[in-house]
């Protein structure tokens, strides 16, 4: 098999921009909004949780109080939250400029997130920016298993609109299910029981396993794959399915599909409750670094990054 890390001349689609279906568009960024929404048979009216002009929290309240030993990553309070330090992009605002853009990333048990993939329509970088500043310089409420904080890997949604002339922000915690996502309700995705140094070294690994086969020769600009995995209420994985491989049926899909076997998860939490839900997980190959050439502290924005 070729590197995880090497490429060549041929280029292909984004397998994420095939799962996430925000590829860069004609469509102003509210028709993608409202598509999203319509697509799902929600109406925008996003409810009394959501406060015009400030950045509303919408998952937090999915878990509750008494789950036990588990709890996922939430969006903590405080002035230093990765909600304090995200604000509307000023250029936008002043065009009502909207977007959606999903994110991922690892959330340590010091509530700090690394490696941090950013995705969404190519002309909406002002966003990307503010949300990476926030994720880059704020901190979560870290995940917490067996009673004490653990590190994870999770996905989540920044919606910049407007509602009645005034700018809003919502962050959900959720990617996978599109209709969950964009109810905005009280649910959060599951997150992986992992980070992101322990997956890389998983793939990194099963490279060499012989029934991971990638074609030789002529590879894609950008190797990669998204694989939706199916998880229960006790976090367990009960199936994953490759959505989108560049190049289909080269062997990264397989590859990816690797990294969750005998992998657990903290399980969705769905008003307060833990309940079945999706994840969905994405690899840029060429931007993956050797697990072993790095320190394992140097948990930096350098892996899993996007453009």
């Amino acid at each position: 098999m070729r590197p995880l890390n090497w490429c060549s001349e041929s280029d292909h689609i984004r397998p994420e921009e095939k799962m996430i279906g925000m590829k860069a568009s004609k469509l102003s960024a509210r028709e993608l909004i409202n598509r999203w929404f319509s697509r799902c048979g929600f109406v925008p009216t996003l409810g009394v949780s959501l406060v015009i002009g400030l950045l509303s929290v919408v998952s937090n309240s999915a878990c509750g109080q008494d789950s036990g030993n588990v709890r996922p990553a939430m969006l903590a309070s405080g002035g230093d939250s990765v909600a304090a330090c995200l604000h509307y992009p000023r250029k936008a605002k002043a065009k009502k400029d909207e977007a959606a853009i999903p994110f991922y990333c690892e959330v340590g048990p010091d509530g700090k997130a690394a490696f941090i993939s950013l995705f969404g329509p190519e002309d909406k970088t002002e966003f990307r920016a503010a949300l990476m500043k926030a994720l880059s310089q704020g901190r979560f409420q870290p995940a917490m298993s067996g009673g004490k904080a653990v590190p994870v890997l999770l996905g989540g949604t920044a919606f910049f609109m407007f509602r009645d002339n005034a700018p809003m922000i919502a962050i959900s915690l959720s990617t996978a299910d599109k209709e969950k996502t964009a109810a905005l309700g009280n649910y959060i995705q599951p997150q992986m029981l992992s980070n992101n140094l322990e997956f890389r070294r998983k793939l990194w690994h099963a490279q060499h396993d012989p029934d991971i086969h990638p074609l030789m020769g002529v590879s894609p600009v950008h190797p990669g794959a998204v694989v939706l995995a199916e998880i229960d209420a006790q976090g367990n994985v009960v199936s994953t399915k490759i959505v989108a491989e560049s190049r289909p049926g080269a062997g990264y899909g397989a590859l990816l599909l690797k990294g969750f076997q005998g992998t657990k998860f903290i399980p969705a939490f769905s008003d307060g409750k833990p309940v079945a839900g999706q994840f969905d997980m994405i690899a840029n190959y060429d931007k993956m670094q050797d697990p072993n050439s790095e320190p394992s502290e140097t948990h930096i924005k350098r892996d899993f990054t996007n453009w």
